[in-house]
């Protein structure tokens, strides 16, 4: 009879344990689900912040402003150094920013600025693009977006037909 009491009470601890852990991951879930909505509502505003910055560059644009496109990215990159998602890779087309340029075989100019090389050889980069832009000129300035909305591709094209005339 003892035995049976007791096995009882060992049950009855045992579903009560169990009740109480269900009751906890409950909460924890329910928890994890409002912070998660919150984090994310978080980060569409910080994309949206982010994106500001580079969005009132898209479209024609002539050299002076591709030239503060330039010094933005390079602040930027000296402010995200160890986030370097934060850090836009950038592509330059049509060779057409100063006589010295260099070009491969697509018309693209070499060594555009990205982070294969670091942070501080994107810096340079930029730098030395900085240097090529001609203010007299026109260029064509667009963007490419991560699955998350956050800009992470800047094109830089130089536009012909503004610059023929």
């Amino acid at each position: 009879m003892e035995n049976a009491s007791k096995a009882l009470l060992i049950a009855g601890a045992i579903l009560l344990c169990i009740l109480i852990i269900a009751i906890g991951m409950f909460i924890y879930s329910s928890a994890k689900t409002n912070i998660d909505d919150s984090i994310t509502q978080m980060s569409s505003q910080s994309i949206d912040a982010f994106n500001a910055i580079w969005e009132n560059y898209e479209g024609k644009q002539s050299g002076a402003q591709v030239k503060s496109l330039l010094g933005k990215l390079i602040s930027n990159a000296n402010t995200y150094r160890e986030e370097t998602a934060n850090i836009p890779t950038v592509e330059i087309k049509d060779g057409q920013i100063s006589a010295n340029t260099k070009l491969d075989e697509t018309n693209k100019i070499i060594n555009t600025p990205n982070l294969e090389s670091g942070v501080a050889g994107y810096i340079n980069s930029c730098g030395d693009f900085k240097s090529q832009v001609e203010s007299k000129h026109q260029y064509i300035v667009k963007f490419g977006y991560s699955k998350s909305g956050l800009i992470n591709k800047i094109t830089i094209d130089y536009n012909k037909e503004a610059n023929t005339e």
